[in-house]
């Protein structure tokens, strides 16, 4: 199944923390799994951060899970979601819900592992440093101006700047 859609960049909405808390809190009581950590990472993550309409959530799963994983892709995509497979980076599995209303990119990943801890470095970073907002907001921007309309695209667009910051993060 294809990740390809059209990219859009809008400026923050305010809205987007209860967006995630409410996701959030549908998704951890319909997995029924009390050990599962979510995060809210992404553009929407960060007040100010321009980027897709789009509500990042991280879903960690404890090493020992991994193997039940079946099970819990069924509750993820009985809830609406698209399993889009781990898009051909391991140890890393999305999936996409859309709605006329609302748009959300769950990622599940390994708690405490290297997408985990890169995430949640790069999301406390920018939150931290105003600059690396806006240098990483006119990267978005730019790949769109640029003429950018796809996904891949727009993700290989903005990689250098992308890239610099999770150095910057520590992550």
């Amino acid at each position: 199944m294809s990740q390809d859609e059209p990219v859009e960049i809008t400026d923050y909405n305010s809205q987007y923390e209860g967006r995630y808390r409410a996701e959030r809190d549908r998704l951890r009581i319909a997995t029924g799994i009390a050990t599962l950590k979510f995060e809210h990472i992404g553009s929407t993550a960060i007040p100010g951060l321009a980027g897709r309409p789009i509500v990042d959530l991280m879903l960690g799963a404890p090493a020992f899970t991994w193997a039940a994983l079946d099970e819990l892709r069924a509750r993820i995509v009985a809830l609406g979601y698209e399993d889009l497979g781990d898009g051909g980076v391991p140890g890393r599995i999305n999936f996409r819900r859309r709605t006329k209303l609302r748009a959300f990119d769950l990622v599940l990943v390994e708690e405490g592992g290297t997408h985990w801890r890169e995430n949640i470095a790069l999301r406390d970073h920018l939150r931290a440093h105003p600059d690396a907002v806006a240098a990483y907001a006119e990267a978005k921007r730019a790949a769109v101006a640029g003429g950018v309309k796809t996904l891949p695209a727009y993700s290989e667009a903005k990689a250098k700047t992308l890239a610099g910051l999770v150095k910057k993060a520590g992550g």
